[in-house]
């Protein structure tokens, strides 16, 4: 079963894999953080249950605050190429590939925003089916 934990611990490993050395902060953080930084979270869009099987639609959004000062603008234009490339198509979440299907990237108040929709089916952790019912037997 895949869990929003697990999403977030791959995607957050994919981005330091690329940007090592810098941090990936809580969604939470407002003031006092350091620069350049990362925020990831991971939103629904939509969810279908049954009994055997979810289907989810997700969107992740992603938000670096650059250094700043000279040349901030070649920094967050990289950091967007790098960004695209790095989840241009799918990324690997454990033993299941998730395809993505659509991404937008905007820089806006000196800051870079990147958004990535991916949808997935999913079974649940363990099938609850019970005890198997007793054979009938019937003559014609």
């Amino acid at each position: 079963m895949i869990t929003r934990v697990l999403l977030n611990k791959a995607i957050n490993d994919l981005i330091q894999s690329e940007f090592p050395g810098i941090p990936i902060l809580n969604s939470d953080a407002e003031e006092g953080f350091v620069k350049p930084s990362f925020i990831v979270s991971i939103e629904t869009k939509r969810m279908e249950a049954s009994q055997y099987s979810t289907y989810r639609e997700m969107i992740c959004h992603m938000t670096y605050y650059p250094k700043g000062g000279d040349g901030f603008k070649e920094e967050a234009y990289n950091v967007m190429d790098r960004l695209e490339g790095l989840f241009g198509l799918n990324f690997a979440v454990e033993d299941r590939t998730i395809t993505i299907s659509e991404a937008s990237t905007h820089l806006s108040d000196n800051v870079v925003y990147y958004d990535f929709s991916f949808q997935y089916y999913d079974s649940p952790e363990e099938a609850i089916l019970g005890e198997p019912m007793q054979e009938l037997r019937y003559e014609r």
